[in-house]
């Protein structure tokens, strides 16, 4: 699903990583503050400069909708305390916000930047399989689903479904894209051994990473400094 998602130009892999961990840690530094806001607002604006659009605007919907949820429970669980639940809508969308990198990127990407900044290959494998068998496990569930409603099984209530209908069939499924997997690695001589990786298409540091990583570093110095003004 997500890879109707990935942008041809992507940020430097290893930025995009550092974006989102940073994103978020913004959105919880600034959240008692309204500078949280124009933060989340600004780099948001900033991703979709950058061609970061169509992940923006799909996890837009999904974000306020959870967001608006929590707040509100948040909000009575406060005793209708308004600027509380503010503050929990910007820690929440800081972390729908951070997955947008993460969303946009292909995983082989991330996985040739960080084999060529010399990272164990053991590593790297198990990252790309981790991230690519997301969306695989997905359409795996999504086929066992289909699957228990052609054969009038719909409902996973039922602990006897759930287990002979759902369970069974998706760890079968599962184990034998693993035994695939492990055929694959072994037929393309993969080892682990510290030899010198070669890569299909290197991944560089452009003017594009640079302007972004200033743009982005200018916006949250500004909202930190300008939220600390705001205080005295």
């Amino acid at each position: 699903m997500t890879d109707s998602f990935h942008i041809k130009n992507p940020l430097y892999p290893v930025f995009s990583i550092i974006t989102s961990l940073v994103i978020f840690a913004g959105s919880l530094l600034l959240a008692k503050s309204f500078w949280g806001i124009i933060f989340l607002a600004a780099v948001f604006l900033l991703l979709v400069a950058f061609g970061y659009g169509r992940a923006c605007f799909f996890m837009l919907p999904f974000t306020i909708i959870y967001v608006g949820i929590f707040s509100v429970i948040f909000y009575f669980a406060s005793g209708r305390n308004i600027n509380f639940a503010i503050q929990m809508a910007v820690r929440f969308g800081g972390v729908s916000l951070a997955a947008v990198p993460g969303l946009a990127l292909e995983p082989v990407c991330l996985v040739r930047n960080l084999t060529e900044l010399k990272c164990p290959r053991l590593v790297t494998l198990g990252m790309l399989i981790t991230l690519s068998f997301i969306p695989v496990l997905a359409g795996e569930i999504k086929q066992v689903r289909g699957a228990m409603k052609s054969r009038g099984a719909a409902s996973l209530w039922k602990p006897s479904v759930l287990y002979r209908a759902f369970l069974i069939p998706l760890i079968v499924r599962l184990v034998n894209i693993s035994d695939t997997l492990t055929l694959s690695v072994e037929t393309r001589g993969f080892v682990a051994d510290d030899v010198t990786p070669s890569s299909y298409k290197n991944v560089s540091l452009v003017k594009k990473d640079i302007i972004f990583a200033f743009l982005f570093l200018g916006i949250l110095t500004a909202c930190i400094v300008f939220s600390i003004l705001e205080k005295k």
